[in-house]
Order: structure tokens, then C-alpha cells, then sequence
């Protein structure tokens, strides 16, 4: 009955912790590629920070890691940024033009009331030129996105080929060698 009762005890045990268990607690991937902003391992999961200073050393990790990956932030920020002051720009310079023509042309009879409350007709080049000033800042926050998540981009990539670079496996082959045919040994 004791016996029973112990293996029963230590099974039930076992099936509760058995969940946080890591499977590939000390999996070391062979190689590392970057994809989106994010080192993947070559099962295509994406890398946590600890594994990933493990893996390539506090002094990589430190310098140049941390830094790319704020850099890619910071990049796609200043793209999505970008993109939504220079459309608002565009769009201000939109309804001032619009605001413009509707009044030098008389297209609607005699509505300097409602445009004066709008903006201003005799107002609406200046907020033509102010949305186009608006859309220039977006314009320039986008091409600074670019550069920076590039920059990156490339930096992550430089971690990825240095830790594939000095992670090769060595093969052992049948070919042709320095000296002639045999066992070529790649390393």
C-alpha cells in the first residue's frame, strides 16, 4: 500500500510540474537570423534578451544590441510618425486650396460667412502654405525613420552573421583538397 501510494503521490507530481519543464532549457541554436527588428533562432522563435547576451557575449550584446534594437524602434516610430503629420499637412493644405478656389470663384453665391467661420478665405493661403511647412516635417520625420531603422536593421544583422560566422559547424567530407582529393575538413 505504500509503495502504491508513493509511486501514485510522485506520478501526480510529475504531471503537474511536467508544464514548466523546459523541453530545450540547453539548446544552443546554430545559427541566428534577424527578422523584423527580432533575432530568431533557427527554429524561427524569437531569441529573449538573456539568450541572446548569452549567446553572443555581454561585450556584443552591450554595444551593439541594445543599441540596434532601440534604433529599429525608434525608426519605425519615426516612419509611422512621419507618415501621419505629413498626410494631416497635406490634407490642411487640401481643404485651405479647396477653401481658396471656393471663394475666388464665388462657387457657392455669397458664403464669405461660412468660410470666415471656417478658417478664413482671405486666411486660407497662409494654411495652404502652413499645411505644406506641416507635411515637410512629416516628410523629413520619415526619411529620419528610414535611416534609422536601416541602420538597425544592418546593426542586427552584423550580430546574426557574427554569431553564424563563429558558430559553424565543422564538416568532414569526401572532395577535392589544397593538396589534391581526400578528406577535406571545413571548420
Amino acid at each position: 500500500m505504500n509503495k502504491t501510494f508513493f509511486i501514485g503521490v510522485l506520478t501526480l507530481l510529475i504531471l503537474a510540474l511536467a508544464p514548466a519543464f523546459q523541453a530545450r532549457a540547453q539548446y544552443v541554436p546554430d545559427t541566428i537570423e534577424q527578422k523584423k527588428g527580432k533575432l530568431l533562432d533557427d527554429h524561427g522563435d524569437v531569441m529573449p534578451d538573456f539568450m541572446v547576451q548569452r549567446l553572443v557575449g555581454d561585450e556584443i550584446y552591450n554595444q551593439t544590441y541594445l543599441g540596434a534594437c532601440k534604433q529599429y524602434k525608434t525608426g519605425k516610430v519615426l516612419i509611422t510618425a512621419g507618415l501621419i503629420t505629413a498626410g494631416s499637412g497635406l490634407a490642411v493644405s487640401g481643404v485651405s486650396l479647396g477653401v481658396f478656389f471656393a471663394d475666388y470663384f464665388k462657387m457657392f453665391g455669397d458664403t464669405s460667412n461660412v468660410w470666415d467661420s471656417f478658417m478664413g478665405a482671405k486666411d486660407s493661403v497662409s494654411w495652404f502654405y502652413r499645411g505644406f511647412s506641416i507635411a515637410g516635417l512629416g516628410a523629413a520625420a520619415f526619411g529620419m525613420g528610414l535611416i534609422f531603422k536601416t541602420i538597425g536593421w544592418k546593426r542586427l544583422e552584423w550580430v546574426a552573421s557574427n554569431y553564424n560566422q563563429g558558430n559553424r559547424p565543422a564538416t568532414l567530407r569526401l572532395g577535392q583538397g589544397q593538396y589534391g582529393t581526400g578528406l577535406v575538413l571545413n571548420f
